[in-house]
């Protein structure tokens, strides 16, 4: 039960973050020109994920086997996400499973962060950042920064799209196993949220005034619960009233 009051207090906010990080997203993939090859390799995922959806039904052949492979992968990162977070807190991995729709992870013990962490941390994002530094630790030389911010883009379009189909298609026992639905739901959207802003600001600082869009978001969650207060006060003024009648 508190975790679900905390899923709905948290509910304004988690939507005003959502809001203001997909603003941030497209302004820096419109405005900004050193942008150009991560806004690439985020519309051609995206424009990939909506043909395979909506255009292409039962897709075979090389199609079909991108859109398997895609998806395996996916649950793959999915479920070694779940491993590394078992581990960071002190857990223990006895066995990890990986299929094309599912998988499963046997794990010591679980906790709000482990369940939630493949929702809120891009694997492939991660990778893509730690092998482009490995690369540079190696070879200072080796430039390679535009294939970089493709591939970091296209990461996190894939990120995005995967969690939201996984979110909205399936039933996930790890979002019970958090807390409830309402409570992973809400803080899986403001994690996702700031770490739009805040790769974003990484990547193309001049780009992105983040103080200021995390204040906006800030505002409309205010606006929000004081719209609530003042239409809900004097429903709950008569319901006091009604109870004191009785």
């Amino acid at each position: 039960m508190p975790r679900l009051l905390i899923g709905v207090l948290l509910l304004p906010l988690s939507g005003s973050l959502l809001w203001v990080s997909a603003k941030t997203l497209a302004g820096v993939a419109v405005h900004s020109s050193t942008a150009a090859p991560f806004a690439a390799g985020l519309g051609i995922v995206f424009a990939l994920w909506a043909i395979q959806r909506w255009m292409i039904q039962g897709p075979r052949g090389l199609v079909g086997r991108t859109a398997r492979a895609a998806r395996w992968s996916y649950v793959l990162g999915h479920e070694l996400t779940h491993a590394l977070a078992a581990w960071a807190t002190g857990g223990s991995v006895y066995a990890i499973s990986v299929g094309e729709k599912e998988g499963h992870v046997d794990l010591s013990h679980s906790s709000a962060f482990v369940a939630l962490a493949p929702y809120c941390v891009p694997f492939y994002s991660l990778a893509v950042a730690i092998g482009y530094r490995a690369l540079l630790w190696a070879k200072p030389e080796a430039g390679g920064e535009a294939l970089f911010l493709f591939l970091l883009g296209g990461s996190l379009g894939a990120h995005l799209l995967f969690t939201w189909g996984s979110l909205t298609q399936t039933r996930q026992p790890d979002l019970d196993a958090a807390g409830g639905a309402l409570f992973s739901a809400a803080l899986i959207a403001i994690v996702n949220a700031l770490l739009i802003m805040l790769l974003l600001k990484a990547l193309f600082p001049e780009s992105v005034p983040l103080l200021a869009n995390l204040r906006e978001a800030g505002g409309c969650a205010k606006r929000f619960w004081g719209m609530a207060w003042l239409w809900g006060k004097p429903a709950l003024s008569a319901a006091r009233h009604r109870a004191l009648a009785w």
